[in-house]
Order: C-alpha cells, then structure tokens, then sequence
C-alpha cells in the first residue's frame, strides 16, 4: 500500500537509500483461466497464487512498514494494543525483538506477551480491560530508524444511558445479515470471509446517528465536526479507536437513505460501484460492523477493518473471470463519482482491478475489447481522484451489448512491496447477461436464500421477475432447487436443501442475469 513509512534498520541505511528498485527481465503475464459458461462445475482459480510472500507481498527483513496510532480517546477499552504492519511477513517480525510497554498512573502493567497475527497485527491481547484513567504505550524496535514509538490512550467510558441511547442504531437483528451477504461474494471470488466487530459496530452506529442529527453535509457524510451534536470522531478511524478498534488502518462506506433496505441490497449496491467495491471486496478486509438511521438524513454506514493477510492473490477482478450473466448498463449514483461529471448518468457496467501486494502501479493501459473492437471508455488511473495506487478501475462509456462476452486487459509496472518492479499483463472475460439487472444474494445456514434483483447503480428494485436457483450436482448437469417471483422491494426468499458440504449454487432471473454463489 501507497503512502504508509518505511523503517529501515540503522547499519544498512546507505544501502536501502542508494540500493534503489531493479526492473527484472521479462513481462509477468498472467490470463486469468475462466470458469464454464453456465453453472459452475469445480472452483475456478484464482488471480496468481494464494500466496502473499510469492506475489512479491512482503518487504525485506530489513525493512519494516508500521502504522503507529495517533493518541486518542477511548469510550470503550481495546482488547487489543498494539500496530499493524503492512507488507511485512510476521515470521521475520518475530525475530526483531520488538517490545510493547502500557504504563498506567501506577507504573508499568502486566500485559503478556506480544502476539503476531497474520494479517500484520504486533500486540498484546489485554488480561482485562482498561479501567478509567491515562494510559502511555510504548513500542520499541531496536536497531530501526525510528526506535522507539510512542502514543496514549486515555479511557474515559460512557455512561449506562449514552450506551443505551445508541441501540437503536446498532442494526443488531441485520449485522449477520449484511456479514452472509458480503461473504457470498467475497468467496465467490475466493476471498477470506469478514468477521463481525463490536467495536466497528458501535462506531458504524454512532456515525449513522450523527448523519440523522446534522445531516449529510456537517462537513461531509464520512467527516464529523467537533461542535455538531453526537460527534464521537471526525475521521472513521477515529471514531473506530475510540470504540475499542486498534488500529487506523479502517475505513467507511455507506448509503444515504430515508427508507431502509434489506441488508443483501446494501451490500448489493455497494458493489455496484467503483471506489465502494474495492473498499468491502478488498482481499485484506478483515473485519466490518454496521450502524443505520432512519429519517430525512438517515444512512446505512458500515466500518471496516483491515490488515495485510498471508494469503494475497496477485489480483483480485471484478466482473470475475468467467462470470456470466453481468449487467449491461449501469447508471452512475456513486459519490465521488469515477466519471468526472457522470453522475446520475448511464454507463456499461464498471470494471475493477486490485493488486493487494503492489505498492505502485505505473504506465498503466487498460482496455475492454469485444472481438476486435476497443470500447470507449473512462479509466481510472492510480493514485488519482480517490483510487489507491495500486487499483484500476474501467468505466465502458456506453451500455454493454446484452449477452455478449467481452475481454478485458491491464498492462503496467508493478511496484512490488518487496521493492521489485516487473512488467504485467492481465488478461480474463466476462459474460453480459440480458439486461441492466443486478442480482446478489445471501445464503441463510437455516437454508434460506434471499435473492435480490435491482438495477446496476440506481439500485431500482425489480418487482415480479422470475429467479430460479440452480444447483450444481455435476460438470455436465444442475437441477431447479428453487423459484418463484420477485416482490415490490425486488426480493424473493427461498427455502432449499442445504447440501452437506459446500456446492455451487446460481441465481438467474428471466433476463438471463445471474450471481453464483457457494453454500
């Protein structure tokens, strides 16, 4: 990731400064093999090896990337303290001798031993919470340039009744909801699942009610001013700190609404965005919690943690590679919209790439072809507007031709966290289906699916739409396990045998438009 400090151990720092990046020899090419057309039969592979260290993830032993909190004031205590370390292998972290050290007004605390996730949390696990009261933490890493860093937490818990005032807004009967439906894409694309965060939750939550209080301009939908009423924060990070979250390296996405929504469509329209999706789709998601509002300014806001997993593909696509029954059109309601004065209006479906262990893309060219033909279209470029530097996004500048394959194609310069650069190729397909409908769907263990079908952006529901759910029982056969007809909010539940083990399943509407989806 662009942006985060380097530390370099003192004796070879002439070395690191003068020792530059290489350009290696040869184009790393990689076509992503698509799935079959139709039902998926077997798991598809993925984007690179499921391998951080092998996609050039990690930096090396003599480097060290940490994100060091900013002091901050908690209204819940951690669990957890510590930092988190992006490209860094925790292995060779082990071997740094680093230290962490909590002083109270009492002196130094017992904490137990330092603990190295493999999403590139250092820390220690917290015996109990910390009680009211100044707290000063000190992280050591002897033989770095910066050897010693330092911040405080100060604890100041609310009262019974601010706890109480903010259930409302905790979306506690929806927070599994939203986590089955992001999970069904995500393993669709064999990601790791999310899991659920108390303390993400409340800081969703406490956001959603300043949005209902002052509004979605008070200064913005994701900043908070200090003199506003409910303020907990002005940035999501701090505002996750302050529930218990232990590190900044988190972010926010969420919808402005009036009139709730079912949790699969939330999810559902917000991959149906550009900067949106790379935020809940990326590979080093770890965690989520959510928070809603009703009202005039009510909102669905939704926080996400982060780190830097073990397990990186090289790159993770959208449309997936093979994936059928994609919408043809897309009209853009995304805010900051990827399309310099295209909101409001209508596009071909968006297309996303995330490189999860490169630092840096350069002399990026990005098309999507159908046959011989080039597609105008708009492209965002690293490190512009607010795509990170190691994302690529394509907008086509038309709606897509109903029930045709396109390709699509990425050549650039990948600056590696192992500070290589290697020229590389990307190259897969996608399939359209019959018409802009967007279909997602959430997997219920009760055996409940719930399938939504709206329009790609808008977010339009579709109502009286024929789905039926196949599953997969061979490469060469599947079966109806479900049916039926979308409602009035273009939703349509439906109770099928859950196999013993996990199987492909796939939802697809009258237009030929579809989500696959694991169960």
């Amino acid at each position: 990731m662009a942006g985060i400090p380097r530390l370099g151990k003192i004796i070879i720092v002439l070395l690191l400064v003068f020792g530059g990046s290489r350009l290696d020899a040869g184009v790393t090419s990689f076509v992503i093999p698509p799935a079959s057309d139709g039902i998926l039969p077997a798991p598809a592979t993925i984007f690179g090896p499921d391998s951080t260290q092998t996609n050039y993830g990690y930096e090396s032993a003599n480097t060290i990337s940490p994100i060091i909190p900013n002091s901050y004031t908690a209204v819940r205590s951690p669990k957890f303290i510590g930092v988190q370390f992006i490209g860094d292998n925790p292995g060779t972290l082990r071997a740094d001798n680093f230290q962490l050290q909590v002083t109270s007004s009492q002196g130094l605390m017992s904490t137990g031993p330092l603990y190295y996730e493999p999403n590139g949390f250092v820390g220690v696990h917290l015996k109990k919470p910390l009680l009211p009261g100044h707290y000063t933490v000190r992280f050591l890493t002897p033989g770095f340039q910066t050897p010693l860093s330092t911040w405080s937490i100060t604890v100041k818990p609310w009262t019974a009744a601010q706890q109480q005032s903010l259930h409302p807004y905790l979306a506690t009967a929806n927070q599994e909801d939203y986590i089955l439906a992001l999970n069904a894409i995500r393993s669709r694309l064999y990601e790791r699942p999310v899991t659920w965060s108390q303390a993400l939750t409340w800081a969703a939550a406490a956001h959603a009610r300043y949005v209902q209080q002052n509004g979605y301009h008070a200064p913005s939908f994701h900043l908070e001013e200090p003199s506003k009423q409910g303020f907990t924060g002005q940035n999501p990070w701090d505002r996750d700190m302050t529930f218990g979250w232990p590190t900044p390296l988190d972010g926010e996405v969420g919808i402005e609404w009036s009139t709730p929504m079912a949790p699969v469509t939330v999810i559902q329209n917000l991959v149906d965005t550009v900067f949106h999706r790379l935020s809940i789709l990326s590979p080093n998601a770890v965690a989520m919690g959510t928070g809603e509002s009703t009202g005039p300014t009510g909102a669905v806001v939704m926080d996400l943690g982060f780190g830097y997993r073990s397990t990186l593909p090289f790159a993770v696509v959208y449309p997936a590679s093979g994936q059928h029954g994609v919408p043809t059109g897309w009209i853009d309601m995304e805010s900051p919209s990827p399309v310099v004065g295209g909101f409001s209006k209508q596009f071909g479906y968006p297309i996303t790439v995330d490189f999860p262990t490169v630092q840096q893309l350069s002399d990026v060219h990005a098309e999507i072809t159908w046959g011989n033909v080039t597609l105008p279209a708009v492209v965002d470029e690293p490190g512009l507007h607010d795509m990170a530097t190691n994302q690529v996004g394509i907008v086509p500048s038309q709606v897509l031709r109903p029930d045709t394959q396109y390709q699509v194609s990425v050549t650039a310069n990948a600056h590696f966290n192992n500070q290589s650069v290697h020229p590389i190729r990307l190259s897969w397909h996608f399939t359209t289906g019959g018409s802009d409908q967007s279909v997602a769907v959430e997997p219920r263990a009760s055996g409940i699916v719930t399938i939504s079908v709206v329009k790609a952006g808008s977010g339009v529901p579709i109502q009286g739409e024929a789905v039926r759910i196949y599953r997969a029982v061979s490469p060469e056969h599947s079966m109806v396990v479900g049916q039926g007809v979308t409602n009035g909010e273009g939703l349509l539940s439906c109770r099928i045998p859950k196999p013993p083990r996990k199987e492909i399943f796939e939802a697809i509407t009258a237009s030929g438009n579809s989500a696959q989806f694991w169960w």
